[in-house]
């Protein structure tokens, strides 16, 4: 009976001290290969520190249904909540009200931008620098060879995070007198693909494409491929899937921009346990990238993308 009773104190404790719910909200959903590492890195995080979480993003991107899952979670009073500041305008009002009500929260992938004063007070951010990924992603592309034009393929537009990318590239690309656009591809990858061969049909002088996520990408790889534009059209990408990294291998992408999105799922989690247990929390911007990945370095970073890790 005494072990019993001892027993039982130990699982209460257990439960008192683990028992923490942290909801995980993004834009991005199961469709897009990038946010799956994101949705290990929580998950594996809350594992390890005995806690429940829970990720919920649009299956496509709408960012009303993405407002809807932030409220909705804020209903659920969790121990923390982890999102992406994708439109900050739109989440403004919804996550003051969580912060209000106590509940942590905490920034990934898309920061506010905004001055200090308006900006949403969330406790910090985890991701990448948004415009400065673009600006390192121009900058490698001038490095390969300077362009006679160039398109910025963005999937999500409206999508802050990736706007800021766009115009890190189209600033660098300006500064040399690029001419330089960003055309709507949607998240749909058959679109995205006639979308990028009709764009290169009408401005035939175009040699360079940008893309800001593997919606672009794959499609990207797919049509310099077809219409046998490989080393004449250089492809220059965002983040990391395996067939971004074969693409890497075979010159078919000069290069991607890696911002390490298993940190943005993992670290966020960790860090709520931290601020729920003992108060502790990092502040300001926590950034995972960006980084550059060409043939150079392609090798190692391979081994963690097969991992699930990148």
């Amino acid at each position: 009976m005494k072990k019993l009773l001892v027993l039982l104190v130990t699982l209460l404790l257990v439960v008192s001290a683990f028992g923490y719910t942290f909801y995980v909200v993004s834009h991005g959903g199961p469709a897009d290969p990038f946010w799956g590492v994101v949705m290990k890195g929580a998950r594996e995080a809350g594992e390890k520190y005995g806690v429940d979480v829970v990720y919920l993003g649009p299956e496509k991107f709408s960012l009303k249904e993405f407002i809807d899952l932030v409220n909705s979670a804020i209903v659920k009073r969790p121990d923390g909540l982890v999102v992406t500041i994708t439109n900050p305008v739109a989440l403004d009002e919804p996550l003051r009200h969580a912060i209000d009500m106590g509940i942590p929260v905490i920034g990934i992938n898309v920061p506010d931008e905004r001055p200090i004063d308006e900006k949403i007070p969330y406790l910090c951010y985890v991701g990448m620098n948004e415009y400065l990924a673009g600006v390192y992603a121009g900058r490698r592309m001038l490095k390969e060879f300077t362009p006679k034009r160039a398109v910025v393929a963005i999937h999500e537009p409206g999508h802050a995070g990736l706007e800021a990318r766009a115009k890190g590239i189209t600033d660098v690309l300006a500064e040399k007198n690029i001419p330089v656009e960003k055309l709507d591809i949607t998240t749909d990858p058959t679109k995205a693909l006639t979308l990028m061969k009709s764009y290169l049909t009408k401005h035939p002088d175009t040699d360079a494409i940008f893309t800001l996520g593997p919606l672009g990408a794959h499609p990207a790889i797919q049509l310099v491929e077809e219409e046998e534009l490989v080393g004449k059209v250089k492809i220059g990408a965002i983040d990391l899937t395996t067939k971004i990294t074969d693409a890497i291998k075979q010159g078919v992408i000069a290069f991607t921009i890696d911002q390490q999105q298993y940190l943005q799922g993992y670290l966020p989690i960790v860090f709520l346990y931290l601020y729920n247990e003992y108060g502790l929390i990092p502040h300001e911007d926590i950034l995972t990238g960006p980084s550059i990945v060409d043939k150079s370095n392609v090798d190692i970073v391979e081994k963690t993308v097969q991992m699930g890790y990148r």
